[in-house]
């Protein structure tokens, strides 16, 4: 992205996996493949529900800095999951 020819800091496109979703806060977690670990809340889906992600899911997304930690936005489910893979558990995570 460029700024009045300065670069800002950003991406648009990019692609990863959903490693972590906190259901009860309605955010989650996905790792680029540098290995990145990007915050994104529900709001910043699209063409999604938060209920219907699944940890292992690829998503689409752009992203910008955030208050702490990289952001995403515009998240957007690559493929579904099969059905009835589905982790119950309220907090999931690929890492435990």
């Amino acid at each position: 992205m460029l700024d009045g020819g300065r670069r800002l800091p950003g991406g648009y496109g990019m692609q990863a996996l959903i490693t972590g979703l906190l259901i009860g806060q309605g955010c989650g977690f996905i790792m680029n493949e540098d290995g990145c670990q990007i915050y994104f809340a529900g709001p910043s889906l699209s063409g999604s529900e938060f209920a219907a992600l699944s940890v292992g899911e690829r998503v689409e997304f752009d992203f910008q800095p955030g208050f702490e930690r990289l952001r995403a936005t515009n998240v957007r489910p690559l493929q579904r999951a099969g059905s009835g893979m589905r982790n119950k558990d309220p907090d999931r995570s690929l890492n435990g």
